[in-house]
């Protein structure tokens, strides 16, 4: 058995396939010329990879080291995140109360919600995600070669793949990197601050009581889709839990959290204008 829960033979399906999809148009182009109607048929197919990607390196899927390296370069490809970015700035950054370096520096953006902190937030926070990765990497890999609680040096070997593959396919379809690849990777990396934003706002995520740290989503359908990422409360208390306990771990702490850190609504992206409507109305 080369899984290390069944429950994630999909997810590993969906992760090998993703970068597949999105590389079709370097090779193809774009079915009858439509571009966009393209863009949003792949964002539809592989638009969650990313989510797949935070429980892979949390709870890795696969026993074999191999297997699990080529899902990391996978989903790095199609995402734009490599594997090492998320277990620096997340696993053991965000995890660990060690968020500064990787977000943006504005604190009334997390204060409470609003359309304008949202954005600013969402927009801001992709360049410090993306690159003090690579310099944390390079100053404790290259530098200093440590390897607790991750190798550094490889880290920051595997960031630099991703920036050559990026380089090799701008040599090649230089047009098709800037139209279609880019947007995409952008894309990715503001609906990943936007979500980490509508986890956060209006949270003390120093506070001494953990069931005030974060907010929750108890959308069914949010959850159903995105791999009950909506408890995120439980998430934070059981970071190796795997995503089908999360539910239960909820139940168990749910009369701990506060109702103002319980939210009705989906954490979708494409929800935004909704979001808007539930801030207009104090119900967010």
């Amino acid at each position: 058995m080369l899984l290390a829960h069944p429950a994630d033979r999909l997810n590993v399906i969906r992760a090998l396939a993703a970068p597949v999809i999105l590389f079709v148009p370097f090779w193809y182009g774009f079915p009858g010329g439509y571009a966009f109607l393209t863009f949003v048929t792949v964002f539809f197919l592989i638009g969650e990879t990313n989510y797949i990607l935070h429980l892979h390196i949390h709870r890795p899927f696969a026993k074999p080291a191999w297997l699990n390296l080529l899902l990391d370069f996978a989903m790095g490809a199609a995402t734009g995140f490599t594997a090492s970015n998320w277990r620096i700035q997340h696993r053991y950054g965000h995890h660990r109360g060690v968020d500064k370096p990787f977000r943006t520096a504005r604190a009334w953006e997390i204060a409470d919600y609003s359309p304008l902190r949202a954005l600013s937030y969402s927009t801001l926070s992709v360049l410090p995600t993306f690159w003090h990765p690579i310099a944390e990497s390079f100053r404790k890999g290259v530098l200093a070669d440590v390897r607790r609680p991750i190798n550094y040096r490889w880290a920051f070997a595997e960031q630099m793949l991703l920036i050559l593959f990026l380089a090799a396919l701008t040599l090649w379809q230089p047009l098709l990197v800037l139209s279609y690849l880019l947007p995409w990777y952008a894309l990715i990396a503001v609906i990943t601050r936007y979500v980490d934003y509508l986890n956060h706002y209006g949270c003390d995520e120093r506070n001494r009581n953990v069931y005030e740290r974060a907010n929750n989503s108890l959308s069914r359908a949010f959850n159903w889709g995105c791999h009950n990422f909506g408890y995120h409360t439980a998430h934070h208390l059981k970071p190796t839990a795997h995503w089908t306990e999360l539910p239960q771990i909820h139940a168990e702490i749910a009369d701990r959290i506060p109702a103002r850190y319980l939210k009705p609504f989906s954490w979708s992206c494409l929800l935004f204008p909704y979001h808007c409507l539930l801030a207009r109305r104090g119900r967010i």
